[in-house]
């Protein structure tokens, strides 16, 4: 399926408040067909020695002003995310230490029927925490996908190299830095397995799905779905939602048949490393891009 068509399914099936969000991939693809390419210009498709012609300077900085605008989209939403998701579930650890100390046999919940109103406001709100988290690292993957698709469909069209400077300073944006992101997930994930073992088997489903390829996403959602279903609608609705991000990233790792600092199959792999996000020396794909870079020209 192409990138267009699971980008397009994804956003159908997101939170709608989230909608607004993502890349303006379709926009931006319009845009780029009706960028006249080099023969328009009277420029020759290639200069001497099969070295592009140089790039018309009013197209660039206008194209790369609409790239800058949609990385501080990008990153406004994340970062605001990210501190929300940071307090949450820091009001929520306070919660369960409070209940605790008023709880029975030592603090220990042994079954749903024990459970106060409070511990089951609680569970739905783990679970709704997990699933936002994971659906913003999915966000992240999926935005930086379509920025690398319509960069290369710009130098397609233009002659010109964007591609690699511009997939550079993304590397380095805080939308694409989920290293923090990923340890509240696996911490949320470990209270979640500790406290309410029902819902860590929505977690370690929502985790197949993303690891197992070849396993059916409507079978996982639906088993999952019946577990959450006592946790109210805007539960299911965020599990749902991360479920599709979930696919549309296996379409992409699928789509992919080569493995370079700008493939699917790099990025996403990255993303999902236990070193996620973090851009420092040892680990930064600058370099691996450079070095793509040589080798291509």
């Amino acid at each position: 399926m192409k990138f267009g068509k699971e980008f397009r399914i994804h956003l159908e099936k997101t939170l709608p408040e989230w909608r607004d969000k993502y890349l303006c991939y379709k926009l931006l693809k319009k845009l780029l067909k009706n960028i006249p390419g080099p023969v328009a210009y009277n420029l020759p498709p290639e200069g001497d020695a099969g070295v592009p012609p140089p790039p018309l300077p009013e197209l660039h900085e206008w194209f790369v002003g609409i790239l800058n605008e949609e990385l501080e989209k990008f990153n406004d939403f994340y970062v605001d995310k990210e501190e929300d998701f940071i307090i949450r579930f820091q009001a929520l650890k306070e919660r369960i230490e409070r209940v605790k100390e008023r709880g029975s046999n030592g603090g220990v919940f042994t079954s749903e029927t024990e459970f106060s109103e409070e511990i089951m406001e609680i569970r739905k709100d783990f679970v709704s925490i997990h699933g936002e988290m994971v659906l913003l690292k999915n966000y992240s993957s999926l935005n930086f996908a379509g920025l690398i698709k319509i960069l290369k469909k710009y130098d397609k069209r233009t002659g010109e190299l964007l591609r690699l400077p511009f997939t550079q300073i993304a590397f380095q944006q805080p939308f694409f830095t989920t290293e923090p992101l990923t340890r509240l997930v696996r911490e949320c994930e470990a209270n979640l397995e500790v406290l309410f073992p029902l819902e860590a088997e929505v977690v370690q489903s929502t985790n197949v799905a993303q690891e197992e390829t070849d396993t059916k996403h409507s079978d996982l959602s639906n088993a999952a779905i019946e577990t959450t279903l006592s946790l109210g609608e805007e539960t299911i609705d965020i599990y749902r939602s991360t479920l599709a991000a979930i696919t549309a990233i296996q379409g992409l790792k699928k789509a992919s048949s080569t493995y370079n600092p700008l493939s699917m199959a790099y990025v996403f792999g990255n993303q999902d490393n236990e070193s996620t996000g973090d851009v420092t020396s040892e680990n930064s794909p600058s370099d691996s891009l450079v070095n793509l870079h040589n080798e291509e020209t």
